[in-house]
């Protein structure tokens, strides 16, 4: 009974603070001057002729990307799948997105979350739903673009739309991605990389030359994101 009742009193915690980090993240989003210095088109090419995509930024971009996905994505009709790990961060996860009507997928890409990339993948070819897929969580290292977004990528032949997203002014948290909070009214950059298509026949040694050019794509567009509005290098910094 004991653990029934510390499980019922976690959930409730989990549920409001589900609702006071949709909010928050809504309420501050509003106040940025957030705009695409680049790749405009693949957004509006996406929500004129809908199709799966794998959208990915970094892990410690996911508060900034909240309200921009929101806005431009998926408000405008675009169907779109999380991919959230089963910690107690990831339930939280899920709660906020579940509350903007974005399906959640719980496991991890690569460490033993066959059954979640399963339930991606079907959410892409019987769905056309658009995965956010994550590739330095959900606990890094930082700025590693692991393996099971390229396999993902390959096995489904949906592209990866790699984005990086930077805010001029910002708070960043003690969490190991060191995440970053834009502060209130600060302005905001997202560079929109070209869709990134994984050639099936790939193997070995030339996926993993495929997954190291991805993770620098990222790097570079973040960095392309932080140099548009002035920011500390966060991501030249941190890169490996």
């Amino acid at each position: 009974m004991g653990l029934d009742k510390d499980s019922r009193h976690g959930s409730i915690l989990i549920s409001v603070a589900a609702r006071l980090a949709r909010w928050i993240m809504l309420a501050l989003g509003w106040t940025w001057n957030t705009r695409v210095v680049k790749g405009q088109r693949h957004i509006e090419a996406l929500l004129a002729e809908p199709r799966a995509v794998i959208l990915s930024f970094w892990h410690n971009r996911i508060f900034l990307s909240g309200p921009f996905v929101y806005k431009n994505l998926l408000g405008k009709g675009l169907a779109i799948t999380l991919l959230a790990s089963q910690s107690r961060d990831g339930e939280l996860v899920s709660r906020v997105c579940k509350r903007w009507g974005v399906n959640t997928v719980r496991g991890s890409a690569s460490r033993g979350g066959l059954q979640a990339m399963r339930a991606i993948h079907r959410a892409i070819k019987r769905q056309g739903s658009s995965p956010i897929m994550i590739p330095d969580g959900p606990r890094g290292p930082l700025y590693h673009f692991k393996p099971g977004v390229v396999v993902l990528a390959q096995m489904s032949q949906a592209p990866i739309l790699p984005y990086g997203i930077a805010a001029r002014k910002f708070w960043s948290l003690k969490s190991w991605d060191r995440i970053v909070v834009p502060r209130p009214f600060t302005d905001v950059a997202v560079v929109i990389g070209e869709p990134q298509m994984v050639p099936r026949h790939l193997a070995g040694e030339e996926l993993e030359q495929e997954r190291q050019r991805l993770e620098k794509l990222l790097i570079d567009l973040t960095q392309q994101a932080e140099a548009a509005v002035g920011a500390t290098d966060v991501a030249r910094a941190s890169a490996p």
